[in-house]
C-alpha cells in the first residue's frame, strides 16, 4: 500500500482550501481496476471526444487489452504511479477493494482533487471517506445502474452508461460545485445523475437488487432438494426459472463485497418480504390475489414507464427464432446491414427442433420500430415485449 508523504492535521484542510485547488474540468483521469465499468468509462470518455489522459492501473495483462482497445493511454503498476498527477481518480473496483485502497488514495492525491468509485453499496464507502484522517482528496460516491453478466475488459463497450441512472452520494456539506463537476463528467458518460443519501441507497438496493439476488439462491437451493425426490424438476424448470435465477450465473465473487457491506440493509428486507410472503399467503387461502395481481401489474407498469435506459419496453423486441442453423446470425446481421446496434440479446426460452424467442434491446424506440418492419419482411414472427 501506498504510504502518505504529506502529513497534514485533518483541521488544517479547510474546505475553501480545497475548492480552490479543484482546477474545473477534468484533464486527467485515473481509473483504478480496468475492467467491464472502468475498461467502459475509458472507452466513453474517448469516444465522447475527451482529449485529456486516461490512467490505468490494474494487472499487466488487463492493462494491455486497455490499451490495445483504446480504454486507457498509460498503464502504471501502483497507486504511486497512478494517482499523484490526477485531477480525477475513479476506483472501479470491487466494493471490498475499494475499502482497502480509498483511504491510502484519499491521503495521496493533490488538495482538493475528486475521487469518486462505482460500488454498488454506499453507505460503508462514504463513510469510510468521512472518516479517513488526513484526507486530501474530496470523495463522492458512484454507483452506475449498468453492467453485464459478463465482466472484465474484454467485455467494456462504450454504450455502457447510455441512458442509465448514475448515483452520487456525496457527503454532507463537502464540496458543492464538485458534485456539479461530477454530475457534468456523469452526463458525458451519457448517463443519467442521480443524488442520494448513501443510506437511502443502500436500502432501495437492498429492496431492488440484493434480495432478489438472494431470493433467486434460495428459490434455487429450495429446487435442487425437490429434484433429489422428482428428477422430473429438471424437465420442468425452463423458461421462469432460468428468468428468475439469471444473475445466478455470475461468480459469488461479484455479490460478495455487496452482501457484505449492505448486511444489515438486507437483514431489515428480508424480514419485510417475510410478513409480504405471509400476507400472499393469507389472500391465497382467501382466494384474493385477483387484487394483488391487479396491483402488482400497476405498480410494474409504473416502474417501465418512468426508468431510462435498456428496460424500456419500447426498446425491446421478443423474436420467435425456427432450431435453423445461422438463425442467429441471419437476425443479427441483417440488423448490421442497417446499422442497427443490439444493445443486448438474451435467449429467453428455447425448444430444442422448435426454435425459442430472442430478446433484442435496441438503442431506442425508433430503431426498435424500424428493426421490427426489417425483420417481419423476413419472415420473422417478431413483437414488442409486453
Amino acid at each position: 500500500m501506498l504510504r502518505n508523504s504529506i502529513a497534514h492535521d485533518e483541521d488544517t484542510l479547510t474546505l475553501p482550501e480545497m475548492e480552490q485547488a479543484h482546477r474545473g474540468e477534468f484533464e486527467n483521469i485515473a481509473i483504478i481496476g480496468v475492467g467491464m465499468i472502468g475498461g467502459s468509462i475509458g472507452l466513453t470518455l474517448r469516444q465522447s471526444g475527451f482529449r485529456g489522459q486516461i490512467t490505468g492501473l490494474d494487472k499487466k495483462d488487463v492493462l494491455d487489452q486497455a490499451l490495445a482497445r483504446g480504454a486507457i493511454d498509460r498503464a502504471v503498476g501502483d497507486l504511486a504511479e497512478a494517482v499523484p498527477s490526477a485531477d480525477l481518480v475513479v476506483l472501479a473496483t470491487p466494493v471490498l477493494e475499494t475499502c482497502a485502497l480509498l483511504p491510502t488514495i484519499l491521503r495521496t492525491v493533490r488538495l482538493g482533487v475528486l475521487v469518486t468509485d462505482t460500488g454498488g453499496t454506499k453507505a460503508e464507502i462514504c463513510s469510510l471517506a468521512a472518516r479517513t484522517k488526513e484526507a486530501r482528496g474530496i470523495f463522492i460516491g458512484g454507483h452506475p445502474l449498468t453492467g453485464t453478466m459478463r465482466q472484465g475488459i474484454a467485455n467494456a463497450h462504450p454504450e455502457l452508461f447510455a441512458s442509465v441512472y448514475y448515483v452520487l452520494t456525496p457527503l454532507k456539506k463537502r464540496a458543492p460545485h464538485l458534485l456539479e463537476s461530477l454530475k457534468w463528467w456523469v452526463h458525458r458518460l451519457g448517463a443519467l445523475p442521480l443524488v442520494l443519501d448513501p443510506g437511502e441507497h443502500d436500502r432501495l438496493m437492498a429492496a431492488t437488487s440484493h434480495l432478489p439476488l438472494l431470493l433467486s439462491l434460495t428459490l434455487t437451493e429450495w429446487m435442487a432438494d425437490l429434484a433429489c425426490a422428482s428428477a422430473d424438476l429438471y424437465k420442468l424448470a425452463h423458461g421462469d426459472f432460468r428468468e428468475m435465477t439469471r444473475r445466478l450465473d455470475c461468480a459469488f465473487a461479484t455479490w460478495e463485497g455487496l452482501l457484505k457491506t449492505n448486511r444489515e440493509e438486507i437483514r431489515k428486507a428480508i424480514a419485510n418480504f417475510r410478513k409480504a410472503l405471509a400476507h400472499c399467503e393469507t389472500r391465497l387461502d382467501e382466494n384474493h390475489l385477483a387484487e394483488s395481481f391487479r396491483q402488482a401489474h400497476s405498480f410494474r407498469d409504473q416502474v417501465v414507464r418512468q426508468h431510462v435506459g435498456p428496460w424500456d419496453t419500447r426498446c425491446e423486441l421478443i423474436v420467435t427464432a425456427p432450431d435453423r442453423p445461422g438463425t442467429f446470425a441471419r437476425i443479427t446481421g441483417l440488423l448490421a446491414e442497417h446499422q442497427i446496434s443490439i444493445r443486448e440479446l438474451r435467449v429467453l426460452y428455447v425448444r430444442e427442433t422448435f426454435g425459442g424467442n430472442l430478446s433484442l434491446e435496441l438503442a431506442s424506440p425508433v430503431q426498435a420500430a424500424t428493426a421490427m418492419n426489417l425483420l417481419k419482411r423476413e419472415g420473422f414472427d417478431v413483437r414488442l415485449k409486453e
